[in-house]
């Protein structure tokens, strides 16, 4: 039975690893463009401006009116020809129905300076969609890799802890025998309790990081899931053709082009204020009057009828001036806006290509360094198992393989992060 129990106790902890369901980067980006909140949101807002794209504005006006008026008045005329009609609680009848169209067929090419504004705004909404889907999918990415990053760093900080153990035990056996003072086995106590105090705070970070991605991704924060063990492999990026994917369509570049067109469409439907503008009507009226005393006892009209009105501007205070004025101060501005926006666009790509390369030169330099450290790491504990080295030797030989693992697992993270940003400028992401 304890033999059973022992097993039960092994197998457990891989059972409920197996159960963790394993969340790969692409299902992680994909939920992040499908699900975040803010992507939810950015949608929404998209479908308002493609639903105000219409021609309401320069289509007619038609309205119908529909009135009846019931009375009881009482009557008292006197009339030119000498006749006199007094009568109280007379009946009063009215019926009052007509149809109007109004339709400003000319207002000096302002509805056109409208309608494309309109197409502007429904083109910015999308961009703003599709701005926030980059923006979500790159934040899944570096929250994925972050996580990958904290497990590698894991592994790293399990692997010095057995080096420490393994120094512990050599420190308690020379102390054993008398060959050693007791505080070079105090210190390497000391060092071991240290590298466990990381590791847990490695495993909370872990578990922080797995809520930040379940927010980003719009899960519930205590969903459990696991990552991949390792980065990928870095993918060769051309430098040059992101530059001119940055300029043509990153999101941003494209959303301040379009504030720019809808400015120089404002513009238009202000300078249209100045010339006349011309409105046709129609209507189609039927009004029915009954009353059962007075003058008229009956009085029935009915008909078509039509409307031509012209609008010309003289004079407004010099308002419409103004505005245009202040359109074109607008244009300017924006103009400068899209200009300084390439330029940081492009400062930022710069930094994330440095990082990038210099992250690639780090990985292959402290993958080296790290097989040196190691082999350097082994030949001191035998040294210091022969007493050929002071545990304070030993000691700065196994800070040094922590610290090389740690350089070579940030370099790695930093590559993966670098190349997201670049692929975030250029705009896409969408692909990763």
């Amino acid at each position: 039975m304890k033999k059973y129990s022992c097993l039960v106790l092994l197998v457990a902890p891989l059972f409920s690893m197996a159960q963790t369901p394993l969340l790969t980067l692409q299902e992680a980006i994909a939920a992040a463009m499908k699900n975040n909140f803010e992507v939810v949101m950015a949608k929404n807002e998209a479908s308002i401006s493609s639903i105000n794209n219409n021609w309401g504005a320069a289509l007619p006006v038609v309205s119908a009116g529909l009135n009846k008026t019931l009375a009881s008045n009482n009557i008292q005329q006197e009339l030119a020809n000498g006749t006199t009609i007094k009568r109280d609680g007379a009946s009063v009848n009215n019926f009052n129905a007509g149809l109007a169209v109004s339709w400003r067929i000319f207002d000096g090419m302002g509805m056109f300076a409208t309608k494309k504004r309109l197409e502007e705004l429904e083109k910015i909404g999308e961009l703003g969609f599709r701005r926030m889907v980059n923006q979500k999918a790159y934040e899944a990415i570096a929250a994925y890799y972050d996580i990958v990053r904290l497990k590698q760093q894991a592994i790293a900080t399990k692997e010095v802890i057995s080096l420490y153990q393994e120094r512990l035990k050599i420190a308690e056996t020379r102390f054993n025998v008398g060959s050693s003072a007791k505080p070079d086995l105090l210190q390497a106590q000391v060092d071991l309790n240290e590298q466990k105090s990381l590791l847990l705070t490695i495993e909370n970070n872990i578990v922080i990081g797995k809520t930040l991605l379940n927010n980003i991704l719009a899960r519930n924060p205590a969903t459990e899931f696991e990552t991949a063990d390792s980065f990928s492999h870095a993918r060769p990026v051309d430098i040059a053709s992101i530059q001119q994917k940055v300029n043509a369509q990153n999101p941003d570049v494209l959303l301040a082009q379009g504030n720019l067109a809808v400015l120089m469409q404002t513009k238009k439907e202000i300078n249209a204020l100045r010339l006349p503008s011309a409105t046709i009507g129609g209507n189609y009226n039927f009004v029915r009057n009954k009353s059962a005393a007075g003058f008229n006892l009956l009085n029935q009209t009915y008909g078509p009828s039509g409307t031509f009105g012209l609008q010309v501007p003289i004079f407004n205070g010099g308002l419409i001036k103004r505005q245009v004025q202040v359109a074109a101060i607008n244009i300017q501005n924006q103009q400068i806006a899209l200009e300084q926006l390439h330029n940081q666009l492009n400062s930022s790509l710069t930094n994330s290509y440095l990082n990038y390369t210099n992250g690639i030169k780090l990985v292959e330099m402290e993958k080296q360094n790290l097989v040196i450290v190691k082999e350097n790491n082994y030949i001191n504990i035998e040294r210091f198992k022969k007493s050929s080295i002071t545990s304070v030797e030993l000691r700065q030989g196994q800070v040094n393989f922590s610290n090389a693992q740690t350089r070579l697992i940030d370099a790695l993270y930093q590559v993966k992060v670098s190349e997201a940003e670049m692929m975030l400028l250029a705009g896409e992401i969408m692909s990763e």
